[in-house]
């Protein structure tokens, strides 16, 4: 990032916090321009929601040409064109904090007009094929009788009872005739949490789950087509979750994703419905995972993108109608067309890339090691071009080299993971290890910009260290398969491939080996504890809101994700599983000196399996730390918490590994 006229300089917490996310790129129907919204990682004050803004580049660029399209210290998002290029709609939260609504703007210029008024605020949007609606999906609000209860504290919480359910809404664009906004519309009945939308033939497909809790994520969503003012019927159900839902602009087609696993199979595939037909097969036994699947405007392929290694690949598959067999018998490769760079996006409605209406441009967000994201545009399979140009602050900033490796584990297995050297590294030098474990257990690491609260290998790499961020078995990145390998067997084969990794980088001449530290966020909390526990090599490690009983994770919001995905059992069916692969179980072989971090709101991983460790850790008079960020939940949002844990982090390793390095200042 640094220019050859300017001598570079170290990283600091303020370039962190001074990162601008660029994601969600929308291209214009006719080609021109692009929408995108730039975003910080973390709230301030009393907002929970990011500062956020929409931008509009040049398809044709230069990059120096984007500009900003909304102002304010709000929160937008989700720009989306409406079908004929005149109008841009998005969320915005300026008139309620944390509160986003559905706001339409004119794209030649003029005042954005709200639409909605949604109590609970919208979460997602899209437009109707005509342009003359737009539907969007809220949870229903507090009725008048629960807001009195709540204000009198008179405010109890039945569990699994009285669900605020998200449903869908309509409401018509064009204002009256006294310009009065006409009402919103409920399409879908609070019987079922809809979860993802599109415009099919003359309403709308609904993937839909039971309850709103994340939990459903391990159950058959089905796929329903709802009119208003019929019951919705439904089209289809498989054996997993829907994770992703398209249509075609005319709505005459779906296209969607299902993927998930059991103890009898697991599946990652992509399905398609045309209208008048029978819903088939189109795509299965990819080599990596599929993440995303969107329509060539004219319905004759579909735009797939995957984790492929640590890379995000985008690739077209040509759809052949001869065979109309759910089994899918015309399924073909995909061609690739994009696999030298890191897709980034922003959430489960965002895309990962959009078309112009007559197929001929493309635009997405990519990013890789060295360079943050930006805007990218081009034609499908040809090269592209960037138009946009954020973050001119780490121009001058040293950052470290980044590459994918590959090691050997013990059993032949080959893995990968993502390799940053020390600034400043000389060849021939061994620096102190830290290695980092991902989150999931199905995470992966990608060859990615990797700064950020919970990316810490350019900050580790900025005090002096090499960072290994190992993909072992388990991870994405090479298909369900090897996705799921690692069911019951948590901390087993993945922590060899780990040890084995530490290995590779010792052999190379790159890793002290009396220097090494871990650490991780969720399941790499998990890794972390067991790690120390089955291993006294590490000499410092920092366990990040993660698991160490199994017993105890029941609590979590999710209790039938580790029964029904991961161990295909529960604790009083299979007591033995759950006590051998809890870390707290070997806690009696730790040595090395810990930090703890957790979040006091946590409801996936709660704040007890932190205290657990650290309790028994002092018990035995190891040396270690514990830091509760009140309000966080399992993904940390505040800024000056995350700028604490970072310094935290770096303060931990160079105390254990590097005691004669400066403490970190915070500045």
């Amino acid at each position: 990032m640094t220019t050859p006229e300017s001598t570079p300089r170290m990283l600091t917490l303020d370039d962190i916090f001074a990162f601008d996310h660029v994601i969600d790129a929308q291209i214009s129907p006719d080609g021109a321009l692009v929408a995108y919204t730039v975003t910080r990682d973390y709230s301030e004050g009393d907002a929970h929601t990011p500062a956020a803004s929409v931008w509009m580049a040049n398809a044709d660029g230069p990059a120096s040409a984007a500009r900003r399209f909304t102002y304010g210290p709000h929160g937008d998002s989700q720009p989306r064109w409406s079908p004929d290029g005149r109008w841009l709609a998005f969320l915005s939260d300026r008139e309620k904090l944390d509160t986003p609504q559905v706001y339409v703007a004119p794209v030649a210029g003029g005042e954005a007009r709200r639409l909605t008024d949604a109590k609970g605020g919208v979460a997602s949007l899209a437009w109707s094929p005509d342009g003359k609606q737009i539907a969007y999906l809220a949870p229903d609000a507090d009725t008048e009788e629960e807001e009195r209860r709540k204000k009198d504290k008179d405010d109890a919480i039945h569990e699994d009872h009285e669900y605020k359910f998200t449903r869908l809404w309509a409401i018509a664009v064009d204002a009256g005739q006294d310009g009065a906004q006409p009402p919103a519309r409920a399409i879908t009945l609070p019987e079922y949490q809809v979860q993802l939308f599109a415009w099919f033939e003359d309403g709308w497909a609904i993937a839909t789950s039971q309850t709103p809790k994340e939990d459903d994520v391990s159950f058959p969503w089905p796929l329903r087509i709802v009119r208003e003012g019929d019951a919705a019927i439904t089209l289809w159900e498989g054996d997993y979750a829907i994770m992703a839902l398209s249509a075609t602009p005319s709505g005459d087609a779906l296209a969607w994703r299902h993927g998930g696993a059991s103890a009898e199979k697991n599946a990652d595939e992509v399905w398609v419905l045309r209208s008048g037909s029978q819903p088939r097969r189109v795509l299965s036994e990819y080599p990596g995972d599929l993440t995303w699947v969107g329509w060539q405007p004219d319905g004759a392929a579909l735009y797939i993108t995957a984790f492929t290694s640590t890379r995000a690949t985008l690739s077209r598959l040509a759809l052949h109608d001869g065979d109309s067999s759910a089994e899918g018998a015309s399924e073909a490769t995909p061609e690739t067309l994009l696999a030298n760079r890191a897709f980034y996006r922003g959430g489960m409605a965002e895309p990962w890339l959009s078309v112009s209406r007559d197929g001929r441009r493309i635009a997405c967000a990519l990013e890789d090691g060295a360079h943050p994201g930006e805007i990218w545009v081009g034609e499908p399979g040809g090269a592209l071009h960037s138009v946009t140009s954020h973050n001119h602050h780490l121009q001058a900033v040293a950052l470290g080299r980044q590459e994918t490796i590959q090691w050997e584990a013990p059993d032949g297995l080959t893995i990968e993971g993502v390799l940053v050297y020390p600034v400043g590294y000389e060849e021939g030098r061994r620096y102190p290890l830290i290695v980092q474990a991902h989150g999931g257990p199905n995470g992966m690491w990608m060859d990615k910009f990797l700064m950020s609260w919970h990316d810490w290998a350019q900050w580790l790499a900025a005090h002096g260290y090499v960072v290994l961020a190992p993909n072992p078995r388990g991870s994405l990145g090479h298909g369900p398969t090897s996705t799921w390998s690692n069911q019951r067997r948590w901390g087993v084969g993945d922590f060899a491939d780990f040890i084995s990794g530490v290995d590779a980088l010792v052999a190379r001449g790159l890793a002290d080996p009396d220097r090494l530290g871990i650490g991780g966020w969720s399941y790499g909390g998990y890794m972390t504890s067991w790690a120390i526990g089955h291993s006294d090599r590490f000499k410092a490690a920092v366990m990040g809101a993660g698991v160490t009983d199994l017993f105890s994770f029941i609590s979590a919001d999710i209790p039938s994700w580790l029964p029904r995905e991961q161990m295909f059992a529960t604790m009083y069916e299979d007591p033995d599983i759950y006590l051998r692969l809890s870390p707290i179980s070997a806690v009696g072989a730790i040595t090395t000196p810990t930090l703890i971090v957790h979040g006091a709101a946590d409801e996936r991983v709660r704040l007890g399996q932190g205290r657990e460790l650290y309790h028994a850790l002092r018990a035995r008079h190891i040396p270690t730390e514990m830091v509760v960020y009140p309000r966080e939940p399992h993904i940390f949002g505040e800024k000056l918490h995350q700028r604490d844990l970072l310094r935290r982090v770096a303060d931990w390793f160079d105390r254990w590994l590097q005691p004669d390095a400066p403490q970190t200042s915070g500045e």
